[in-house]
């Protein structure tokens, strides 16, 4: 989605600064339920707070881009960014906050983490992807993950509501990630993301007024703090953060930083809220975790030779092999193979 392929590649080495900064985008992200529930402990709604976080992350957003000045982008890459921001980032949003307000946070979060395992099934449906034995361990990953989470099929204590909701962010989640995949990497991010959050604004703001929740907060400087540290630590901060980090240590390395996530998550509100998971679950979130990081490990290449240079390595690596085995005996060459 970023230059961050090209810069992981040169070299084996993880960039200790880039994927520090994906760490700190990770505990912001998890960090913004802690802050959802305090906002919702004081009677703010689920849509309430998610417009509010779009409206003020926009006018942050749209202000970088006064300053910046970015080149501007194709009428295509406009239609696709309100499309992820009206469509995915709304309802993602939505879902998976609507999760966090019924269910246990950090049984939401290891939900929506599916989303890999998610995007890998895509794949296989759509024939974009083959299933390779990898992307088959970590759809068995969260799959057994999910029903050790769950509780092996037995609902009783889980909201089936909020199951619902969170499954419906990761799935909603994937799908923005497959899209937003398209989108040119040398378009400026603040810019997209302008034009992401403006369009996921408009959505809620639909949502909210056709299912009659308030627009406004209440005057109380508990109820705005909670709000605006939600938006800027748990939306703009995150987002800065990760985006400087990804382009340092590559998407691949920076999906399996951030799987940290739903377990900082776990661990926040089991300490601000007393939420704890049983040990069951706990075992199943670490499951699915596992297939997160099987799906993103980086996959090894053998070096390709140009193709004008072929018949040249094939001519001498035969001759050194007749040389070779003229002067070895034969039960030496067992553990040889080509340098």
């Amino acid at each position: 989605m970023t230059p961050s392929a090209a810069s992981a590649t040169r070299s084996s080495r993880v960039d200790l600064r880039g994927a520090l900064l994906v760490m700190g985008a990770a505990c912001c992200y998890a960090l913004s339920v802690v802050f959802a529930k305090g906002a919702y402990a004081m009677d703010v709604a689920v849509a309430t707070l998610t417009l509010w976080r779009f409206a003020i992350g926009a006018v942050i957003f749209w202000a970088l881009v006064a300053v910046r000045r970015p080149a501007r982008v194709s009428r295509r890459t406009v239609l696709t960014c309100i499309g992820l921001g009206a469509i995915g980032y709304a309802v993602q949003a939505l879902t998976y906050f609507g999760a966090v307000a019924v269910m246990d946070a950090g049984l939401a979060a290891l939900l929506v983490y599916t989303y890999p395992a998610i995007i890998a099934l895509i794949g296989f449906l759509t024939r974009r992807e083959p299933p390779t034995r990898r992307r088959i361990v970590a759809l068995a990953c969260s799959g057994a993950g999910m029903l050790l989470l769950l509780g092996l099929g037995g609902f009783t204590s889980v909201s089936g509501v909020g199951i619902s909701l969170a499954l419906t962010a990761g799935v909603t989640y994937a799908v923005y990630t497959i899209v937003a995949s398209s989108l040119p990497v040398e378009a400026d991010v603040s810019l997209l993301m302008a034009v992401v959050a403006t369009s996921a604004l408009g959505s809620v703001a639909l949502f909210t007024m056709v299912t009659g929740q308030p627009f406004g907060l209440e005057a109380d400087p508990v109820v705005l703090g909670w709000v605006l540290t939600y938006v800027l630590v748990g939306t703009v901060l995150a987002m800065l953060l990760h985006q400087r980090g990804i382009t340092r240590v590559g998407a691949s390395t920076g999906g399996i930083i951030s799987s940290v996530e739903p377990l900082v998550a776990a661990a926040a509100v089991a300490l601000v809220y007393g939420e704890t998971m049983t040990p069951v679950q706990v075992v199943g979130g670490m499951v699915i975790l596992v297939g997160v990081v099987v799906v993103q490990l980086p996959q090894r290449r053998p070096r390709r030779i140009p193709e004008q240079l072929r018949p040249a390595a094939r001519a001498g690596r035969a001759d050194r092999t007749a040389a070779h085995r003229a002067e070895v005996p034969v039960g030496a060459l067992s553990g040889s193979g080509p340098s």
